[in-house]
């Protein structure tokens, strides 16, 4: 029975993961703003909401280009002002290129 219990935890364990990695999902485009000031690389959403990226949960691991279109994950950063003014400034929890990317 305990080695039930166990395996129960681990397979438990292994989707939460899974289900993590699945949370990339919401489609968007990176937007070139650095000529505003204070502005740099923003983000659009399928809806044409802009959001200012404050921070990340891990930084990206690909260059950004203009118009290149992400999968995204976000929370909403309260108590924070910039100067670029773009849009909702948001903490990054996950970004990929999309697949359609090259």
């Amino acid at each position: 029975m305990r080695r039930f219990f166990l395996i129960a935890i681990f397979f438990l364990f292994i989707a939460c993961e899974d289900e993590e990695e699945s949370l990339c999902s919401i489609k968007a485009t990176l937007e070139d703003y650095s000529d505003l000031d204070g502005c740099g690389f923003v983000i659009m959403l399928e809806d044409s909401t802009f959001l200012e990226i404050g921070d990340y949960d891990e930084e990206p691991d690909f260059n950004f280009r203009n118009g290149m279109a992400v999968n995204i994950s976000y929370e909403e950063m309260t108590g924070i002002a910039t100067v670029c003014m773009v849009g909702t400034i948001v903490r990054i929890t996950c970004m990929e290129k999309n697949g359609s990317e090259g």
